[in-house]
């Protein structure tokens, strides 16, 4: 609960700034407590972007491109999930960046707690925590390769590292991505992904995706990913519609209702759910806080109703 601690903090500390005066010598605990948060992320974050430079540096031999924004970053997200039968599962899960603009084809270090695709593609969709904590085993990082020139209109990256074990994991990954011509109102977008870990073997994911602005503060959001893993043999299938409205420059709300699909014995839906998200900046652009019910319905459980409430707070520290 120490993060939830936190959080709360954080949110009071921005009412507090919003009601004392900051030039007064007696401040609030609470205004004093974020304004030293702050304080630290910006000092972190500095020295995250002074050592991606310093490495870049290291490599290049020159300095980074005038009045050019570093994009290195490290994220922080924690959340926690309250289940309906009373268990508790908490992630604790970083993932970093360090931005290399002077290589010849914009070349990043990646670093990340978990890949995300040893859960299953249900467990992606979902809002819901894992259990997943910072586990060494499980940790990835490697050097991700982002071309600036198109191929054919699609924009392509690839990855390619090891998981932080003995004996080593390597693995690598070639995305490619193209947004389509509009369907009238409709934007399309396709994600094509295929990776290989030399302990799991080959797969790939495919993405469609397509959003219709309704006004300014309502849109629809429809996507969909098909998955094969050659170990498993069979495909899985999701599909989220949702709705997104804006309230304020601050917050926003999402209802969705999805489906999970797969062929491992025929094909047949496995669960759907319903769920709904409400999103606050707490401060700028690096602490965000999102909560989330949800209600699933999974076949080999009959079918019944298993209600949850997730918590996420994300911090990012960067330029």
């Amino acid at each position: 609960m120490l993060w939830v601690t936190l959080g709360l903090s954080l949110a009071a500390g921005l009412q507090a700034e919003d009601a004392l005066d900051l030039d007064e010598p007696e401040a609030g605990f609470f205004s004093r407590t974020f304004n030293r948060a702050e304080t630290t992320r910006d000092n972190w974050s500095e020295r995250w972007i002074d050592f991606a430079e310093g490495v870049d540096y290291y490599f290049s031999k020159e300095n980074s491109p005038p009045e050019y924004k570093n994009e290195s970053y490290v994220k922080l997200q924690l959340r926690e999930t309250w289940e309906e039968h009373g268990e508790i599962q908490t992630d604790v899960r970083v993932k970093a960046k360090f931005d290399l603009p002077n290589t010849q084809r914009k070349a990043k270090v990646f670093f990340s707690s978990d890949e995300y695709t040893e859960n299953s593609l249900e467990e992606r969709v979902r809002s819901n925590s894992t259990g997943e904590r910072f586990r060494r085993k499980e940790s990835v990082s490697g050097i991700e390769i982002t071309p600036d020139d198109e191929w054919n209109k699609w924009k392509r990256s690839a990855r390619v590292g090891i998981k932080l074990r003995a004996p080593l994991v390597t693995f690598g990954r070639y995305r490619i991505r193209r947004p389509m011509e509009a369907w009238g109102e409709w934007l399309p977008e396709f994600t094509q992904e295929v990776w290989y870990f030399s302990d799991r073997g080959w797969g790939e994911t495919s993405e469609f995706e397509v959003i219709r602005p309704i006004n300014e503060r309502f849109g629809l959001r429809y996507f969909t990913v098909l998955e094969f893993e050659d170990q498993n043999d069979y495909f899985e299938n999701v599909h989220v519609l949702s709705l997104n409205q804006g309230l304020s420059d601050k917050s926003a709300l999402e209802y969705r209702v999805g489906s999970v699909f797969s062929t491992e014995f025929r094909t047949q839906m496995t669960a759907y759910f319903f769920g709904s998200s409400y999103s606050y900046k707490l401060h700028e652009d690096w602490v965000f806080l999102t909560a989330s019910p949800e209600v699933f319905f999974p076949k080999v459980d009959g079918w019944n109703a298993e209600a949850s409430f997730t918590i996420k707070l994300d911090v990012y520290f960067s330029q």
